[in-house]
């Protein structure tokens, strides 16, 4: 069935009239903003069909998205973040299951609340009151989810260890496809064994572990009216929270990183010393991204730049112990 078409089939199960459909994009879920012209108001529909196999996963089963919906209710209601809320279909249902004769089997749609802003750029007056806020807003969420028991029981992805031990097989298929050396790829997986031993620490700690984001990229943080929001918990799920520093941090420019680590700190308890954790963990962030790619003919050439650009230089530099945090 055609997209768009399906998109107009799903939207007939909520309380929407003169609506106008426009498409986003298509990745871990097919992305449209919805425009009620009655109301006046704009809504993020979601279709849960990714774009490659390796989006597949827990997060799209019906299970899975009621989780999410229940994280960023609970979210809304128990904290002052800048959060997207779940909208009911006509049934009440916060997951509308879509079955058609003409669909092997059913598909799951999701809708929330639009918030308007734009992407963070680094350019904005205020970028460095912007860099905190989201460093307090991410120790907000984190804070939340440590002690919030509904998080500790929602049905989402796992990023620990099995996680690593899958990525390094799936990651041999980019040496068949040439998309790195073997060399390259003996180099990814000393760094994930260095990783794994690194966990193996965290998991002495109380509280380094719970529900995180898990996908802290510049398009997934929204400036609105001057304060940052994080948006999109498609791939929201149980980790360390230092990996989402780590995302955070990789994606902010390094002479503004001590900002967002001082806003995270002024709300939630963080040490210097776990830098070396968060090097560890960006890696294992980056070469997880890859495995969502890596089989995609059509999207996985960025993969070929990423290794060859790392391997040599920031890699080798972790492995012989050598800071990394400010280079990514």
């Amino acid at each position: 069935m055609e997209h768009e078409k399906l998109a107009e089939e799903i939207l007939s199960f909520y309380l929407l009239l003169d609506i106008d459909i426009n498409f986003i994009r298509h990745n871990e879920n097919i992305t449209y903003k919805i425009i009620d012209n009655l109301n006046d108001k704009s809504y993020l529909l979601r279709i849960h069909l990714p774009v490659t196999e390796g989006f597949v996963g827990t997060q799209n089963t019906l299970e899975g998205l009621q989780s999410e919906m229940i994280l960023l209710m609970e979210l809304n209601v128990n904290t002052e973040m800048l959060i997207q809320k779940p909208i009911a279909n006509r049934f009440g249902d916060y997951v509308t299951v879509y079955s058609s004769k003409q669909l092997a089997t059913p598909i799951f749609a999701t809708l929330l609340t639009w918030i308007e802003g734009s992407t963070l750029m680094f350019k904005e007056d205020n970028v460095e009151e912007i860099v905190f806020a989201l460093g307090e807003e991410l120790a907000t969420f984190h804070e939340f989810t440590r002690r919030s028991k509904p998080a500790q029981n929602l049905i989402r992805p796992i990023y620990d260890v099995n996680r690593i031990d899958f990525a390094l097989k799936e990651l041999q298929y980019g040496v068949d496809k040439a998309l790195f050396s073997v060399e390259h790829y003996e180099t990814i997986k000393e760094v994930l064994y260095l990783v794994k031993r690194q966990i193996n620490e965290l998991d002495l700690r109380e509280c380094a572990w719970g529900l995180i984001h898990a996908d802290l990229q510049l398009g997934n943080v929204i400036i609105s009216n001057g304060r940052p929001g994080l948006i999109d918990f498609s791939l929201s799920g149980y980790g360390y929270y230092l990996f989402d520093l780590g995302s955070a941090t990789s994606i902010i420019p390094s002479e503004m990183r001590r900002t967002f680590l001082n806003g995270y700190s002024s709300k939630s308890a963080f040490s210097i010393e776990d830098l070396r954790y968060i090097e560890g963990l960006i890696f294992m962030d980056i070469f997880i991204s890859y495995c969502f790619f890596i089989r995609d003919s059509n999207s996985n050439g960025w993969i070929k730049t990423n290794a060859n650009e790392i391997c040599d230089t920031l890699c080798k530099d972790f492995i012989q112990g050598k800071s990394v945090y400010y280079l990514f």
